[in-house]
């Protein structure tokens, strides 16, 4: 292996770490990165930890990094951390396992026994990463991607019961469902909703029931690749909501120009499955948790 050097966090990093991020997920189904703004912020956040961020040289080039996030629990004392898996340059890949090796003693330092983590068959080098260093992988598919292609055609359905929300007088009852999917409190989700507003939508619809919004969701195009969009949340009590959201989803991205959606299928919703298949949704990726004991 080449002389790699693995360093923890210095100010003036976020840049290369943009960068790397960028080209590591372009080609990815769903791509996310953090942009330069946004990495900045939370690089100025009280609670940022430099310790908990590692980042991977060869010579003077900056070719990957990953994080991880100490978890507080409610005695006090420190024994989980979530790990983002390493994301490496192209043909620098065989140095991920040094920046693996560097969390692990970092966290251990920190008195943390156990790490979880999230692997996607959208990745597979994380995959195979995981099963190198000890994760122990479960729960595959508790989280899917489903993928609509505009090439296929709109999805001719009445799409009628479904209606633009008003930013100005729904986001109230709209954070309320949207903290359905979150799981967060309806004010965080409203906040949230109107970020979502000001960046840009393509759409966000709801669905009425004696005048009261019984289901809603909200697509919008990724930042990193705009011809790709997501359903960023969709709550619905039944399929008889869910159908008409989606149909006017496709009708939107159709007029927009947009390539492919992505429905993100997780918690109560997975059983609304065979209904995007019945649609032509294709399933893109699968998502599994792991876990890790620091010993």
């Amino acid at each position: 292996m080449q002389k790699y050097v693995v360093r923890d966090y210095q100010k003036g990093f976020e840049e290369d770490q943009v960068r790397i991020g960028l080209e590591v997920a372009r080609n990815w189904i769903w791509p996310y990165a953090y942009n330069l703004a946004d990495l900045l912020q939370l690089h100025a956040q009280p609670d940022f930890d430099p310790t908990t961020r590692h980042y991977c040289f060869l010579g003077t080039e900056m070719v990957g990094y990953m994080f991880s996030v100490i978890m507080p629990s409610e005695s006090g004392v420190v024994s989980t951390a979530n790990l983002d898996f390493p994301r490496m340059m192209p043909g620098h890949e065989q140095a991920a396992e040094l920046l693996v090796q560097r969390a692990f003693e970092t966290l251990k330092r920190r008195g943390v026994s156990r790490v979880v983590g999230r692997v996607t068959t959208m990745c597979p080098g994380d995959i195979r990463l995981a099963e190198r260093v000890g994760f122990s992988i479960s729960d595959w598919g508790y989280k899917v991607y489903y993928s609509y292609d505009m090439k296929w055609g709109r999805l001719n359905l009445p799409g009628g019961a479904s209606e633009e929300v008003d930013p100005q007088t729904d986001l109230d009852e709209c954070a309320q469902i949207a903290a359905r999917w979150y799981r967060r409190p309806p004010e965080w989700c409203r906040a949230l909703l109107v970020e979502w507003h000001e960046a840009g939508l393509i759409t966000h619809l709801g669905v009425r029931e004696d005048g009261k919004l019984v289901a809603a969701c909200m697509a919008a195009p990724n930042a990193v690749r705009p011809s790709t969009a997501a359903v960023y949340y969709i709550y619905t009590p039944d399929e008889c909501g869910l159908r008409p959201m989606l149909a006017r989803v496709v009708d939107k991205c159709v007029d927009r120009g947009i390539h492919n959606v992505i429905a993100d299928l997780v918690n109560e919703h997975r059983q609304y499955e065979p209904v995007y298949q019945e649609l032509g949704f294709k399933k893109a990726a699968d998502w599994a948790r792991c876990e890790k004991a620091l010993t």
